[in-house]
């Protein structure tokens, strides 16, 4: 939706736009649920491997890795799941069915008593976080006017982070059962919050709801003047009217704007896939222990938490202000050089006493942390929002998202059962040389897209190169001709 105002604006120039806020929010309650289904291990990993395990036996190493790693195979389930009933359903009624699984994958995990049962369990939390995470930037992308576009895109972030924060600040303090409860509470407050937010407007025209796309437009905008909205309703329709459908997946290819969107958006998520962040914050207090830490690890913890708020707070403003290549590379270039300082220390810490200087881990990890949660963290997931369009995101989410997670369950199961003979050192060196390489790519792949309308950003990606397929140059024409969200 577009808007006569300055960048940073929270209102139109006829009405607040409140509700875009409070709907951010509220998907933002989904993401801490969905933070909190990914992070659950690091707390739980030690209860779970001690002698007194809670499910009545303790796990051995290969069997954690599996409780820990499942959840991406069922993530993989749920990608499918999205690929058949977004369209169908549409990105509002997708999150409130991922949030139903959630809440079933709790009460399973609850009452598991065996490894198979924790398995399931984990599997269906998978498959909730598979359809849902997707659409979390689906939906905020399709409801925000572009100048606050990246603002309300942080708002799910910094809740997620709070969700993390409060799973490695408190959940090592939290009886195993209570913990889960308390998980299970969020995708509960997420259906009761997000039942009476308004639907996708694009979604809405995409299905033939014209009237209702209206009324959507009319929360959304807090605008009622009629010549205003039915503006941003024909933006609306003539943005999903020139977008290529009922493509196969080949024909797809064979269009040099989707191709470069899903090159760009799959390399985004393989910097997200190999910088370590999953594999750290499954492995946190093993990690802390094996680095010889002689602070209280659930300290730690806590810190390595909280230093994510301040850095997901910094993103949302300056993303707005300068752009979302600056924040990927600083992202990156940080998260390598902290990465690359820890594997040092691990490795010099097995042939000179560094006690000392033990403080130097926990510092590495918190800024590391830091610049994780500034920008590679949340923007692979944002670009899929802004440069996919409405016709092509559950395909080229899909991929992304189907090798992303195939990717990460490897990495935890490969990592974690080579955690001692491949040496924390060497792994913090992988996970930074990646961080790196997503230095260079924020520098000469990645486009700039703040400010930008949907049109605008296909128009980048079909002249960038000087080329387009026949229907994009047709579709382009037609959408120069407005300016749209």
């Amino acid at each position: 939706m577009s808007t006569d105002e300055p960048s940073g604006s929270g209102s139109t120039k006829h009405g607040v736009r409140y509700l875009q806020y409070s709907s951010a929010f509220s998907v933002g309650i989904l993401q801490v649920s969905q933070y909190v289904n990914l992070v659950w291990g690091s707390p739980t990993l030690p209860r779970l491997l001690a002698p007194d395990s809670p499910i009545g036996k303790p796990l051995t190493y290969d069997e954690a890795s599996w409780v820990m790693s499942i959840i991406y195979l069922g993530v993989v389930l749920g990608g499918l799941l999205l690929l058949l009933l977004l369209d169908r359903l549409g990105p509002k009624n997708i999150l409130l069915i991922g949030a139903v699984l959630t809440i079933v994958s709790w009460i399973i995990v609850g009452f598991a008593k065996s490894v198979a049962i924790l398995v399931v369990g984990r599997t269906i939390a998978g498959i909730g976080d598979g359809i849902s995470i997707p659409c979390v930037n689906i939906y905020i992308c399709e409801i925000a006017s572009k100048d606050i576009r990246g603002r309300l895109g942080a708002i799910p972030a910094l809740l997620g982070i709070i969700g993390n924060t409060f799973i490695f600040g408190a959940g090592p303090y939290i009886e195993y059962t209570t913990l889960i409860l308390v998980c299970a509470s969020f995708p509960i407050i997420f259906l009761v919050l997000f039942y009476f937010m308004p639907n996708s407007p694009y979604f809405l025209v995409k299905t033939g709801r014209r009237r209702e796309a209206k009324r959507s437009l009319i929360k959304l905008l807090g605008e009622s003047t009629d010549s205003v909205v039915e503006k941003e309703l024909r933006e609306v329709e003539e943005t999903v009217k020139s977008e290529t459908g009922g493509l196969s997946l080949i024909q797809l290819l064979l269009l040099p704007n989707f191709r470069k969107s899903l090159l760009i958006v799959f390399v985004a998520h393989n910097v997200i896939n190999f910088c370590g962040v999953t594999f750290i914050s499954q492995y946190l207090q093993v990690i802390l222990a094996s680095s010889g830490i002689h602070m209280s690890k659930e300290l730690t913890s806590v810190v390595y938490g909280v230093v994510q708020l301040p850095a997901v707070v910094l993103a949302g403003i300056v993303m707005d202000k300068f752009g979302r290549k600056p924040v990927f590379c600083i992202s990156s270039a940080g998260a390598s050089i902290t990465l690359i300082l820890q594997g040092i220390y691990v490795y010099f810490q097995r042939i000179i006493d560094l006690k000392s200087v033990s403080f130097i881990p926990v510092v590495c990890l918190t800024l590391y942390k830091f610049f994780i949660c500034f920008g590679i963290l949340h923007l692979p997931y944002f670009f899929s929002g802004e440069l996919f369009t409405t016709n092509t995101k559950k395909v080229g989410i899909f991929i992304v998202s189907t090798y992303s997670s195939v990717v990460v369950f490897g990495t935890i199961k490969l990592f974690g059962n080579n955690f001692d003979a491949w040496g924390l050192h060497n792994i913090c060196w992988f996970f930074g040389s990646v961080c790196f390489l997503g230095v260079l790519f924020s520098l000469f792949i990645l486009p700039e897209t703040k400010g930008k309308s949907f049109a605008e950003i296909q128009n980048h990606l079909a002249t960038k190169k000087g080329y387009s397929s026949p229907r994009e140059n047709k579709n382009t024409t037609a959408t120069n001709e407005t300016t749209m969200m």
